[in-house]
Parts: C-alpha cells; sequence; structure tokens
C-alpha cells in the first residue's frame, strides 16, 4: 500500500512537471493554426468546439512532446493587441476585394515575390509577422532568409517597382503592430531604432 501511493505521488509529480512545460502562447498560437486549416474563423456553433478542440491538442501535443522554453517569449499588451486585431481583419477584407477585382479582371494576372528585410532580430517576431502576412489574401510567404530575418513574398497584382514597394511597406506595418503588441523592449527599441535611422537617411 505504501508503494502503491509513493508511485502515485511519482506519477502525479511527473504530471506536473510534464504541465508545466506547456507554454499557452505557444498552445494558443496552434490553436490558431487548426482554425485555419479547419476553417475555424467562419461563424458558426461548431467554431467553438474546434477552438476548444483545437486547444486541447496543442496541450496534448506539447505533454507527448515537450518543446524547449522561448525565451524571452512573448509580451501582451492588450490595447495593442487590439488594434493589431482590427489591423489585420480590416487588411483581410481590402484584401479579399482586391483579389476578386484582380481575378475577374480580364487580361493575365501578374505578380512578384519581394524581399522583405525585418527591423528585429527576434524569431519569433519573425515567425508571427510571417503567419499574419499568410492569412492576409494575395500575400504568400515562399522562403525564409537566416539569418538576415528576410521573408520572401509573394504579392498578387505587383507588378511594377511603386506596387512591390507598397506590398514591402504592408509587411513592415505589419511587423510593427505585431511587434508593438507582442513583443519584448529590445523588439521596439530595434523597431525605433530602425525607423530612426531611416528618417535620418531620407532627410540627407
Amino acid at each position: 500500500m505504501i508503494e502503491l501511493k509513493a508511485r502515485k505521488r511519482r506519477g502525479m509529480a511527473a504530471l506536473r512537471r510534464r504541465l508545466g512545460k506547456v507554454q499557452v502562447p505557444v498552445a494558443l498560437g496552434m490553436t490558431l493554426v487548426w482554425l485555419l486549416l479547419f476553417n475555424g474563423f467562419r461563424p458558426r456553433f461548431e467554431s467553438l468546439g474546434l477552438l476548444v478542440l483545437g486547444f486541447l491538442v496543442s496541450v496534448l501535443i506539447m505533454l507527448v512532446f515537450p518543446l524547449p522554453p522561448i525565451t524571452p517569449g512573448f509580451r501582451f499588451r492588450p490595447l495593442h493587441l487590439v488594434r493589431l486585431l482590427v489591423y489585420v481583419f480590416a487588411r483581410m477584407a481590402v484584401a479579399s476585394f482586391r483579389v476578386t477585382v484582380q481575378t475577374l479582371s480580364p487580361g493575365p494576372v501578374r505578380s512578384s515575390v519581394v524581399a522583405v528585410p525585418l527591423r528585429t532580430g527576434s524569431d519569433l517576431m519573425l515567425v508571427c509577422t510571417a503567419i499574419a502576412s499568410s492569412i492576409i489574401p494575395g500575400s504568400v510567404i515562399v522562403e525564409v532568409g537566416q539569418p538576415d530575418h528576410v521573408l520572401y513574398v509573394h504579392l498578387l497584382g505587383a507588378d511594377d517597382e511603386r506596387s512591390m514597394a507598397e506590398g514591402r511597406k504592408d509587411i513592415w506595418n505589419l511587423e510593427e503592430r505585431i511587434v508593438m503588441a507582442l513583443g519584448t523592449r529590445e523588439d521596439i527599441e530595434a523597431l525605433r531604432s530602425d525607423r530612426t535611422n531611416a528618417a535620418r537617411g531620407e532627410d540627407a
């Protein structure tokens, strides 16, 4: 009996250690990917079940295959996070309209692959920017350049220097909002430093 209780205590301790390795931000990110795969953002009753199931599956995966801790991790800023979500949904609506117009217009649909060097050196911000860019219609990440943190983005409708520059600026705007909502102080400082250097270059 004593040995059985000892085994139970060791089992509970091992389970607590496993649960302690579950990284909630990573689980939420995996849940987002789950919803994207199963069209969970469409307003319907099943979407709530998909959300719960996706989170449980994410936690189960992290329990069975523990991931190394992500450092320094996310820094949530609620106001900037709301602004990020509003910006992404607005971009999705506008981009959907543009893609529809370009698809229905006569003639070939033009596109280009644009290199977009990011301003921060955080792998986490790189992944978040790549995911957010991919869910916006008309833009697809085709390659990620390491260690220079360059996103190679396929942009629908970008066929000249002006449109490619606009597409690159859109990715930078998205990166800026992600960093302000989820980035560390070092990420924000790197972003501000890059903007200051760019402004000085324009003045010169």
